[in-house]
């Protein structure tokens, strides 16, 4: 399977050398499960955007920095992006940033949440039932790292998860778009890099417990195995 990481940011820090940089915890995540999946990596950030939305088998959009409303140019080419990649039915997955950028594109609303950063390993209760989340978990952890969150989603999608701190954590919109809030790509060393590297942005007792939740692991590879599921729908490649 071909899929085009569209990388929106880059490992900060000296993570990069430690664990590598996002085409790299990308390739390790869905390697779980598929060693054989193809990741072709487009820089949004310096312009490099696909033609056509069938050069890849799939889609994957990372997490950034930057926020979904910002105004930055590229920004405003991956927002057009992914209007085409909907209108087109191209499978296409956000994480985080990507997550929300989705929601931004396609009719939702992005705020700073008004919680605060939400960070840690967060437990995800799954809302109804979706074939491609197989094996099925009623719910899911994965670690967190945000400050905004999509406060609404698109009129026509489907709310597939919510945390406590994330009211929408996941979700789909028809058989091709997918949004996780949370990082799968992070492992529990990975995040705990991160919270350290920024422990200044956080309350004590936020960054305190969010270092705790690590230690629990998280079930990366049961939502690695759902991302690939969805991208390989059998009922969208029938359709």
């Amino acid at each position: 399977m071909r899929i085009g990481l569209l990388r929106c940011d880059e490992v900060g820090g000296d993570r990069a050398e430690r664990f590598g940089g996002y085409l790299d915890l990308y390739a390790n995540l869905l390697g779980l499960v598929d060693p054989g999946i193809d990741i072709t990596d487009f820089d949004v950030t310096a312009g490099k955007l696909p033609s056509d939305p069938t050069e890849q088998d799939a889609w994957l959009i990372s997490g950034a920095r930057a926020s979904a409303y910002d105004d930055d140019p590229w920004l405003a080419d991956l927002l057009d992006l992914i209007v085409r990649l909907h209108e087109a039915g191209a499978p296409t997955v956000g994480i985080c940033f990507g997550h929300q950028v989705l929601a931004q594109a396609l009719g939702g609303t992005v705020e700073a949440a008004d919680s605060g950063w939400g960070i840690g390993v967060h437990q995800a209760e799954v809302v109804g039932d979706h074939p491609w989340m197989n094996p099925g978990r009623g719910r899911f952890g994965i670690t967190y790292s945000h400050k905004d969150q999509v406060t609404a989603l698109p009129g026509n999608a489907t709310l597939v998860a919510s945390t406590g701190h994330c009211p929408i954590a996941a979700f789909t919109i028809g058989d091709h778009v997918l949004g996780i809030q949370g990082h799968p790509e992070f492992s529990p060393e990975f995040a705990a890099a991160v919270y350290e590297d920024r422990a200044e942005m956080y309350r004590t007792d936020v960054f305190e417990q969010a270092m705790q939740t690590l230690e629990h692991g998280t079930d990366s590879a049961y939502v690695a195995a759902w991302i690939l599921a969805f991208m390989k729908s059998t009922d969208r490649l029938a359709a």
